[in-house]
């Protein structure tokens, strides 16, 4: 059944273009944001309760929906804060979501390729969990289409350094609790998504926070090549 994650991504790929030609079409930005977190935020808790209800609570495939799992759970779980957070501090959210795109259109594509190359058996939460980096993508890319998150550099800087922060925070709680929150455990039980790469987990750890501001960074390349994208196509169309 492991060929199910290869449908599963041309599927929801398949989606991400579609919405993404559609996405010029949505006008009204309040009812769009309240739309994409709902749809992220409902289907995020339906994961964990079927993850629950098939797995149970000690199963890594459980353990890995909940928000301290990673950064795609926690952006998840969140996610319904742009709704109400103030304007002055909206932007800099805004503005990680959109840093985030590339790498939420990555993550599903590279998990899917792993589970069909080890034959790993196929779980709806993950299809759902994937749907959820596409639908996040989304809203990524529309906040930057429709000017509601800036190109720049001072606001990118304190959006992708909330994430880095919650990383960096989880990583004093494991040190205080012998946790592994975010796979950052400093006390040998150390993995990024679940593969341990190096038996060192401070090496680990540097890993993993290379790995996670190369993808800000790309997100924003990304951010600047759509904005001047749109800028030359409004350009042509006066």
């Amino acid at each position: 059944m492991s060929f199910l994650y290869l449908v599963t991504i041309f599927v929801l790929l398949g989606l991400w273009v579609g919405v993404f030609l559609l996405m010029k079409r949505f006008n009204n930005q309040t009812i769009t944001n309240i739309v994409f977190a709902s749809v992220i935020f409902t289907t995020y808790i339906a994961c964990v309760v079927i993850a629950y209800i098939k797995v149970g609570f000690n199963d890594w495939n459980f353990q890995n929906t909940l928000p301290v799992a990673n950064v795609s759970p926690f952006m998840f779980f969140v996610c319904p804060l742009f709704l109400i957070l103030p304007k002055s501090i909206k932007k800099y959210f805004g503005s990680l979501i959109s840093l985030l795109a590339v790498g939420m259109i990555l993550s599903p594509i590279l998990s899917c390729v792993r589970c069909f190359v080890i034959n790993y058996k196929f779980h709806l939460s993950f299809a759902l969990d994937y749907f959820n980096h596409i639908i996040l993508s989304l809203w990524g890319v529309y906040l930057i289409q429709s000017g509601q998150t800036s190109i720049r550099i001072k606001d990118n800087l304190i959006g992708g350094a909330i994430i880095v922060g919650v990383a960096l925070t989880m990583i004093l709680i494991n040190v205080i609790f012998d946790t592994s929150f975010f796979g950052l455990s400093l006390n040998g039980k150390h993995s990024i998504y679940n593969v341990v790469l190096v038996s060192n987990s401070y090496l680990s750890a540097l890993i993993y926070f290379t790995g996670l501001g190369v993808v800000l960074v790309i997100g924003y390349f990304f951010q600047l090549w759509l904005y001047f994208l749109m800028k030359g196509r409004k350009e042509r169309a006066d």
